[in-house]
């Protein structure tokens, strides 16, 4: 039977009704209390849904696993590359903020390289999101490091009549409107964000309670305080993306904002539903919407990784036929008697992570290093049997400095792969 809202138990009985409801549900073994949030204490009851989302969740992490063991090293950079992509992209499309899967690529391939920041949005937020799968990373102790991680997502992207004001955050009011009507007012003054901040903290240290409630009570804490005249949405779910990552995956902790945004309806009206008055603190519907929408990103997750795994495997069986071959090499168009020599391991080795950038990487690009890297050999050795490869029309430059490749059409059609 569907859990029921409080409001819903007002609405059918009467004020006495709901009250006996509350006490029974708030004095339950099963219940989770927290300190006071808009004059009531927040809880939220360990129903038999929630424990069978719990579990759900749980479930996916060794078959995620199993198929991220699977990929080969080269591809799991690409794919962590295309997440943080994915997730940055959905959380600025939720908020409004524009942004290019281009210019967040360009970001993390200067945070790879180790490039000053310079001239390139989304840096610090790219450096934030591929941190998460870092041993390092790890949620906020204190509240100077929640206003820390604030600046450094939303860097470059606040107005300046938008900067928080107040000691750490703001000191005016801030209000969420839909429309004409205001749906979210952020709590006031700055010493009652500090409050309900550090409840979020105290609570995230609470080994009596699961990780994933702990997270799902954080982000609310979180969006409920508000503490920012903008970019709150941004930070809370890096945020819980941090506190995800805690007791899931780093990549499926990574795979929550595009799911969230294709439950935005969804994800808004429990965050109403959980502060409506007439619900008295109780948090545990929205709980369990919001497990359900982690339990759905895990699933596109094992899905997708499935997916790719198996992109991969066609690319090396395709490239497999090709090189053993009786007329290998003359059936991906190289003349025998060209030089230097390729040896059909060779080619596979070059043509492998170009057929998986072709499929995986926003610019399908591979940097000759990598290439030879792939090969086991040196660039001065790689480079020009490239060249070889580029004459035949398989491959082509892509920029010069550093030097990057990718698949031609015809290379592409060579790999079965689409164009």
């Amino acid at each position: 039977m569907p859990y029921r809202t409080l409001k819903s138990i007002f609405h059918q009985r009467d004020r006495a009704g709901v009250e006996a409801e509350e006490r029974s549900r708030r004095e339950s073994p099963a219940a989770i209390h927290w300190d006071l949030i808009g004059g009531s204490q927040m809880f939220a009851l360990m129903t038999p849904e929630v424990a069978a989302l719990i579990e759900r969740i749980m479930s996916f992490e060794p078959k995620i696993q199993a198929e991220w063991d699977g990929l080969p090293e080269r591809a799991r950079i690409h794919y962590l590359n295309r997440m943080v992509i994915d997730e940055i992209q959905a959380t600025n499309e939720i908020e409004q903020v524009r942004s290019t899967r281009k210019e967040i690529s360009a970001a993390i391939e200067a945070v790879r390289a180790e490039q000053p920041a310079a001239n390139k949005r989304f840096m610090e937020m790219v450096r934030l999101y591929l941190g998460i799968g870092s041993d390092k990373a790890e949620s906020p102790q204190t509240l100077d490091e929640i206003r820390e991680i604030y600046d450094a997502v939303t860097a470059g992207e606040i107005r300046d009549e938008d900067a928080p004001d107040g000691l750490r955050f703001r000191l005016g009011p801030v209000s969420i409107e839909s429309g004409t009507k205001t749906v979210h007012t952020g709590v006031v003054p700055e010493s009652a964000i500090d409050d309900a901040l550090t409840v979020m903290l105290s609570q995230g240290r609470d080994d009596s309670i699961p990780r994933l409630i702990r997270a799902v009570a954080a982000h609310f804490i979180f969006e409920y305080a508000h503490p920012f005249y903008d970019g709150n949405g941004r930070t809370g779910r890096y945020l819980l993306a941090l506190d995800l990552r805690q007791v899931l995956a780093p990549y499926a902790s990574l795979a929550l904002s595009a799911t969230v945004a294709d439950n935005k309806d969804r994800y808004y009206r429990a965050f109403a539903d959980a502060e409506n008055p007439l619900n008295r603190g109780d948090l545990t519907p929205y709980l369990i919407v919001m497990l359900e929408i982690i339990a759905e990103a895990q699933h596109r997750l094992l899905l997708d990784l499935s997916e790719r795994r198996g992109t991969i495997d066609a690319i090396a069986a395709r490239l497999r036929v090709l090189v053993n071959d009786k007329e290998f090499p003359l059936n991906i168009g190289l003349d025998r008697a060209s030089v230097p020599p390729v040896d059909p391991g060779d080619i596979a080795k070059m043509l492998f992570p170009l057929g998986q950038a072709h499929h995986f990487d926003v610019n399908r690009a591979v940097k000759l290093k990598t290439l030879a890297d792939a090969m086991e050999r040196s660039t001065q050795f790689a480079r020009p049997r490239l060249q070889r490869l580029d004459d035949a029309g398989l491959i082509e430059t892509v920029t010069r400095k550093p030097l990057r490749f990718r698949l031609t059409p015809r290379g592409a059609s060579l790999l079965e792969l689409d164009g």
